[in-house]
């Protein structure tokens, strides 16, 4: 199974946030009994178990991006792609989202991002694979964001 995170969030504006990661579990017929005891828990480890009954407008972008990856997540994918889910968002949030997403890697989930954010490449040293043209031109174990650097 794979969970994808987004930029720019793809949540359902007219259900709450408990609704928006129970979907994820509802459109592979989990039973009700299930959802109502697993989305607690991964609302709980992206920090937002006092907002499951809000809706995403109220909501900020760093709260709007957790309930994204707590939804990509919640069915624990052994990969979670993750396309620039920093992109809209300051850099302190950045930040905690990258933190998370780290915890979320650590559970045995790989975690595959896109991202033009050097800042946040570079602190991870993390793997960094690069492509141009669709080819493979670079795959480090521990790198940083561009070759030059």
């Amino acid at each position: 199974m794979i969970g994808c995170v987004f930029q720019d969030f793809r949540l359902l504006q007219q259900k709450t946030v408990f609704e928006n990661v129970a979907f994820a579990l509802e459109v592979i017929g989990k039973r009700r009994e299930i959802i109502n005891r697993v989305v607690p828990d991964v609302l709980e480890m992206v920090g937002l178990s006092g907002k499951a009954n809000r809706l995403p407008s109220e909501l900020s972008g760093g709260e709007q991006q957790r309930v994204a990856i707590a939804r990509a997540f919640v069915n624990r994918p052994l990969v979670l792609l993750a396309d620039e889910p920093t992109g809209n968002l300051d850099p302190e949030t950045s930040k905690d989202i990258m933190d998370l997403l780290e915890r979320i890697n650590r559970t045995g989930t790989t975690v595959l991002m896109a991202t033009h954010d050097h800042h946040i490449v570079d602190s991870m040293r993390q793997r960094v694979v690069e492509l141009s043209l669709g080819r493979l031109v670079r795959d480090e174990q521990r790198g940083v964001y561009g070759m030059d650097r």
